[in-house]
């Protein structure tokens, strides 16, 4: 039995869905900090080509987050996955001999594509490899499991970023591929007992209410942190002279530390609606008072200035592990079963749209305006904890009246079914 064989049939399938998200940011980490460089130093492409190509892939990954949710719906979200796990290693391992930059330019925006469907598809996968109970807790798992191969990937690529060999480079990337075609072998071995479900249904699933779609990009907009910590934080180091630049690395070694540690045991609170939702108001406050932390950072310098963005950055990272259970738990369980591809797609909206535009709403609002940046983007994040609440309530209760009316269509069916073999019968 090969290795994927290995890792999906001797251990519980939400172990093999753990290590199937270690090989994943093993492949992503080793991407990440190696492809820019080759990119530019070795490829000869331009900082706006790469730059473009960047934000191809970003846009593409926003145009097709619903069809491949709704492809979940069609196929099954374990075979989707699948799917774009290959296309990812297809992609990944083109890019290493591309030579043309529209090439690289479509290859790019495919695997941007691919990568945010490959999410959605994961997030259904969970949902219907593990019970209801244990999926926040599953998903918080695979998240710490991912960023500790992240950390894992970044430094196996440390080597080779400093070399001004082609080879190593296209080795590097080759490597990548392999990890996501063995993340496919494992994803195909696992047991998905609820795969046929959406063939026994006798009506369409819903689509996703306004309310839901809306609450996706509430949560999405809640999700800065993401480009806060990417973005914000080491250009802010950078605008304060007093504060040495390798500060920016000892910041990002506290939030991967914590939200390792972290996210299983704070994502216990998200395994309900109730609790999701109060879990994402309170992860809008936590990062709203990080960014007052910031804030009071402005034009400090020394001791005093690290302390505060280390507390910043704990306050951060909190958020973030907050936000992010809050946000599998509503999408979990405002997704009716049959249709939940296309609700995770739908929902997905969000995060898809800050990652495109966060990164320069930051920039403007948090680096080009200090310190009230900080203080506006603060009030802005309460503001949309607090938004979070009226909109999950009526999406549960959107889905609430959905189920009725299937399981009333579905008895009818059933009745009528009945009646006509009782007429035919001699």
């Amino acid at each position: 039995m090969n290795m994927a064989g290995r890792l999906a049939g001797r251990a519980k399938p939400y172990h093999a869905l753990v290590a199937g998200a270690l090989l994943t940011a093993l492949g992503q980490g080793m991407y990440s900090a190696a492809s820019i460089i080759y990119f530019t130093r070795l490829l000869g492409l331009s900082v706006g080509q790469v730059g473009l190509a960047l934000s191809a892939a970003g846009a593409m990954g926003f145009l097709a987050t619903v069809p491949l949710g709704r492809l979940v719906d069609e196929i099954g979200a374990r075979r989707t996955a699948v799917v774009l796990q290959i296309a990812k290693a297809v992609l990944v391992a083109a890019l290493a001999v591309i030579q043309s930059f529209w090439l690289f330019l479509v290859a790019a925006a495919l695997l941007g594509a691919a990568t945010r469907g490959g999410q959605v598809a994961w997030q259904a996968l969970v949902a219907d490899v593990v019970g209801p109970q244990q999926r926040v807790r599953v998903q918080a798992l695979t998240r710490s499991a991912f960023n500790g191969g992240v950390s894992v990937g970044v430094l196996a690529a440390a080597p080779v970023i400093v070399l001004t060999d082609r080879g190593p480079f296209v080795a590097m990337l080759l490597g990548v591929a392999l990890c996501y075609l063995l993340v496919s072998q494992v994803t195909a071995r696992l047991p998905v007992p609820h795969q046929a479900v959406r063939k026994d249904l006798d009506v369409r699933p819903a689509r996703p209410g306004t309310a839901f779609v809306l609450l996706g990009f509430v949560t999405g907009f809640l999700g800065l942190h993401i480009s806060i910590l990417e973005i914000a934080i080491p250009l802010w180091v950078l605008q304060q002279g007093d504060v040495p630049e390798s500060a920016v690395s000892l910041l990002l070694f506290v939030n991967t530390v914590l939200v390792i540690a972290l996210q299983v045991p704070l994502s216990r609170s998200s395994k309900s609606v109730r609790g999701s939702t109060l879990t994402l108001a309170v992860s809008g406050a936590v990062v709203a008072a990080s960014c007052v932390v910031f804030a009071l950072t402005h034009d400090l310098g020394g001791w005093s200035a690290i302390a505060l963005l280390v507390s910043a950055t704990v306050l951060l990272t909190l958020g973030e592990v907050l936000q992010s259970a809050a946000s599998w738990g509503l999408g979990f369980e405002l997704s009716p079963v049959g249709g939940r591809g296309g609700h995770l797609g739908a929902f997905a909206l969000g995060s898809a749209l800050q990652d495109i535009v966060g990164p320069a709403l930051v920039t403007f609002v948090l680096i080009q305006h200090p310190p009230e940046g900080w203080w506006l983007l603060a009030v802005a994040l309460v503001a949309g904890g607090l938004v979070a609440i009226p909109l999950a309530r009526r999406a549960q209760r959107h889905l609430i009246a959905h189920t009725a009316a299937t399981a009333q269509t579905q008895t009818l069916g059933s009745a009528e079914q009945s009646s006509l073999k009782g007429g035919t019968t001699p």
